[in-house]
């Protein structure tokens, strides 16, 4: 007598139903992608490999080529973060597709047609300290006194100087924020360094996604030399979504 073994998913995103499968190497995770659909939504998955646990490098650009054939061929898609495995493939209906039925329906009413952009922003430390030396005769005088040759007196300049950026920090945020044509929704994110000043995911229209790079090119320019404006996408709606 054999027994079948139901094969565990790898869930990349969801769908609407009868959206066609992107084109890409069936390698790592995405060996077997295929959709799964209920509920008028289609969850699209691959067969994890059956001899080690997802992680390694190879799944993860998988994981990033499947949802961004995804959005290059226009298809709404609420992303998965990398690693979402299901049972099999009632468990993608009963605990995902059916279970968030309304919600998903929502979040895809939200993304379709548009697309998210990552924007970080942080100053360029040589010309911020240039400024901050030119303006603050305090931490002028302490870094030519001599002072810094002793730890003591490199942390307490170091301590100044943060201190200042932290202040500066907001003004220059919402200069950028100001910025941001062509944004349906913007989600700022926690910096996680003293030379960051924005860290932010933004939602636009794909027919404005185009526009919205080249003003992001402007205001770099406006900005430089004190800000370093970067653009990640288009890409994925992964900020704008609860899939997990």
């Amino acid at each position: 007598m054999t027994t079948s073994v139901a094969a565990s998913c790898y869930v990349f995103g969801v769908v609407p139903a009868g959206a066609r499968l992107p084109e890409v190497d069936e390698t790592a995770v995405a060996e077997g992608l295929r959709l799964v659909e209920a509920e008028g939504l289609a969850a699209v998955v691959g067969t994890p490999p059956a001899d080690r646990a997802v992680g390694r490098a190879v799944d993860l650009l998988a994981h990033d080529r499947v949802l961004a054939a995804l959005v290059a061929a226009g298809t709404p898609v609420l992303p998965m973060r990398f690693g979402a495995v299901l049972r099999d493939e009632a468990a993608v209906i009963d605990d995902l597709l059916t279970a968030r039925a309304g919600t998903l329906r929502a979040d895809l009413d939200r993304v379709t047609g548009r697309v998210q952009f990552t924007l970080t922003v942080r100053y360029e430390q040589d010309v911020v300290l240039r400024e901050l030396l030119a303006s603050r005769p305090d931490i002028a005088r302490l870094r030519g006194s001599g002072a810094t040759h002793s730890l003591d007196g490199r942390l307490r300049l170091g301590e100044l100087v943060v201190q200042a950026i932290d202040r500066m920090r907001p003004t220059d945020a919402q200069a950028v924020m100001d910025d941001l044509r062509d944004a349906v929704d913007i989600r700022r994110n926690k910096t996680t360094s003293p030379e960051e000043v924005l860290s932010a995911a933004v939602l636009v229209d794909e027919g404005d996604a185009d526009a919205f790079e080249q003003n992001m090119v402007d205001v770099a320019r406006r900005h430089h030399p004190r800000l370093r404006i970067r653009l990640v996408g288009p890409s994925a709606p992964y900020d704008f979504v609860g899939t997990g």
